[in-house]
């Protein structure tokens, strides 16, 4: 059985059989003073008090692409458990730059990664949601000469990845940014479709077209949190502004109705 948490953003942890998966973990969450104002690091204790409350090996953290509120926290996450990273040639940077010397695998995009022998990832390419005035934000590069802590301007894109995770009998599809590249998800499927919900509206076939060609049994909204605040221990989070999750859910339900929607609290364990 897959077990997944939502750790806000779009961060999951994915456990079977003790043995963990992460992806785009974020755990510092600063706050929007520091986001616009200040270099960002991370909350070195509560990067800390997770990793010790992991209960199993981790096979590796998965990094979708390295905007600063999915891949901030990778680089200490690394460093504290020594596991592997999976991802694009900007996170190996960030890792160097960082100073991290754990294995990071580079994916161009497509590759099939075997972390275990029950547990697989495939790097789908896809495309950044339009979420910024219209605009993709902080497209290009992680520069090999910046020293961290970085800006949160610096926290460039990257190459864009759809992961695609195959754990037993079970394939979960992360889709970290409301956009997608139609003719690299043709013979994809998957039981669980996890889908970030700011931008959607700036691409409609993201909730229409999608969803049909990956005909998931379940769909989960994520990513729609106000990330400039600490989680609540309740585990019910503050959204963004308008970002019009009803409205999500009633035109993903209109064009994929035999699916289940639900919507996840924090650390809330959902099983598969």
């Amino acid at each position: 059985m897959l077990e997944v948490r939502w750790l806000g953003c779009a961060g999951l942890e994915l456990a079977i059989n003790s043995k963990v998966v992460l992806i785009d973990p974020y755990l510092s969450r600063p706050g929007i003073l520091k986001i616009l104002f200040s270099r960002l690091a991370p909350a070195h204790d509560l990067v800390h008090s997770y990793t010790a409350r992991l209960a199993g090996r981790v096979s590796a953290v998965i990094c979708g692409h390295t905007h600063f509120d999915h891949a901030l926290d990778i680089p200490e996450i690394a460093r504290s458990l020594g596991c592997r990273t999976v991802g694009s040639g900007s996170l190996k940077t960030l890792l160097d730059i960082s100073g991290v010397s754990t294995e990071t695998l580079v994916c161009s995009g497509n590759e099939r990664i075997e972390l275990d022998h029950d547990i697989r990832v495939q790097m789908i390419p896809s495309r950044h949601g339009r979420v910024f005035l219209g605009r993709t934000p902080c497209q290009g590069e992680i520069d090999p000469s910046w020293t961290p802590p970085l800006k949160a301007s610096q926290y460039r894109l990257g190459t864009m990845f759809m992961p695609k995770i195959e754990v037993g009998d079970v394939t979960l599809i992360h889709a970290g940014s409301a956009g997608f590249i139609e003719s690299e998800l043709d013979g994809h499927r998957c039981d669980v479709l996890f889908m970030c919900v700011p931008g959607w509206k700036s691409v409609p076939d993201y909730t229409t077209r999608m969803v049909n060609i990956l005909r998931p049994e379940v769909i989960i909204p994520f990513h729609f949190d106000d990330f400039t605040r600490r989680l609540p221990l309740s585990g019910k989070v503050r959204m963004l502004p308008t970002i019009d999750l009803q409205g999500f859910v009633d035109r993903v339900h209109k064009y994929s109705p035999g699916a289940v929607i639900r919507i996840p609290r924090t650390n809330e364990v959902m099983r598969f």
